[in-house]
């Protein structure tokens, strides 16, 4: 079977990709991993991409490549997100990426990467057919939901990330009850662009999401077959944040399930979800370890 894959750049990691489509039609998956590069680092608009996080990112596609080139992938498809929307010298990065890797990344739009997460989901089989999906990525959150009596799809992308919240907001190690009430009013003035009561199953995709499934069931290695489509209630999520809110980075390091690299930024994370649920009434959020490279997958190689 022909080999193909997908790389989704992120402001916190870059993911690779590498399926082979069956004689049914159907995605096989050969390998998924990810790298964390934090290329959104200390990024604002218009600013500058931090010089080490380049390079991290740029040696993580290389490693990837070399996986394609020893997986005898035939196409690589690569997009960038948030911290290349944002980035002054996002050209400059592509264009180091070509020399230095061979393949070319398209900046996608906000509106885009919506797309091609909510395309991630409703491609599942194993995913709701009705769903609202929700992306919280490193320097941006995605939600994508039907709406009307033709039931188009309504992308809405917001800048609430769970790197740059943490950069903006919380300093002191734990996060003072100030520091988190700012953070929260930050959130809560940006998802009044959300609708009350948007209709379909809330379905998380994303680092974020994941992550947080895996320290709720406090998983010693990562198992995809019990998080990719675990349930979890509005009050398990206001526990967890409850719980990562009262530990110093230290503690957080040593949870079950959580990844030392993820550990700064996993609360404002967690209250971007938790705050997002209260928002349009969700008591549940049920959990998709596939997210944008999947939903890039089935454009590219399977429409």
């Amino acid at each position: 079977m022909r080999r193909y894959a997908t790389i989704d750049i992120g402001s916190n990691t870059i993911l690779l990709l590498i399926g082979q489509i069956t004689p049914e039609g159907n995605l096989e998956v050969v390998l998924d991993i990810e790298e964390t590069t934090r290329l959104g680092k200390g990024l604002q608009r218009g600013g500058r991409l931090d010089p080490c996080s380049v390079r991290k990112t740029i040696s993580a596609l290389k490693r990837f490549i070399s996986l394609c080139q020893r997986k005898e992938v035939e196409k690589i498809a690569a997009v960038g997100t948030n911290a290349l929307r944002l980035a002054t010298d996002a050209e400059q990065f592509i264009q180091a990426v070509q020399k230095e890797c061979g393949i070319s990344p398209q900046i996608i739009t906000g509106k885009d990467e919506a797309y091609l997460s909510f395309l991630a989901v409703e491609r599942d089989p194993a995913m709701p057919r009705d769903v609202l999906v929700m992306d919280v990525g490193g320097g941006s959150t995605e939600y994508i939901f039907r709406r009307g009596e033709d039931q188009h799809l309504q992308p809405l992308s917001l800048p609430l990330g769970a790197v740059n919240l943490t950069e903006e907001f919380l300093h002191s190690d734990p996060p003072s009850q100030d520091e988190v009430m700012r953070l929260q009013g930050k959130i809560e003035k940006s998802l009044h662009h959300l609708p009350l009561a948007a209709e379909g199953e809330l379905v998380g995709i994303g680092g974020t999401a994941v992550t947080l499934a895996c320290a709720h069931l406090g998983q010693e290695s990562f198992n995809r077959q019990k998080i990719h489509g675990l349930p979890m209630s509005i009050d398990e999520r206001r526990n967890l944040v409850k719980e990562l809110q009262r530990k110093d980075l230290e503690a957080r390091k040593k949870i079950k399930g959580l990844p030392p690299e993820r550990a700064d930024i996993i609360l404002a994370g967690a209250i971007i979800i938790l705050s997002s649920m209260e928002r349009m009434g969700k008591e549940k959020i049920r959990i998709s370890c596939h997210g944008l490279r999947y939903g890039l997958f089935y454009q590219r190689f399977m429409s």
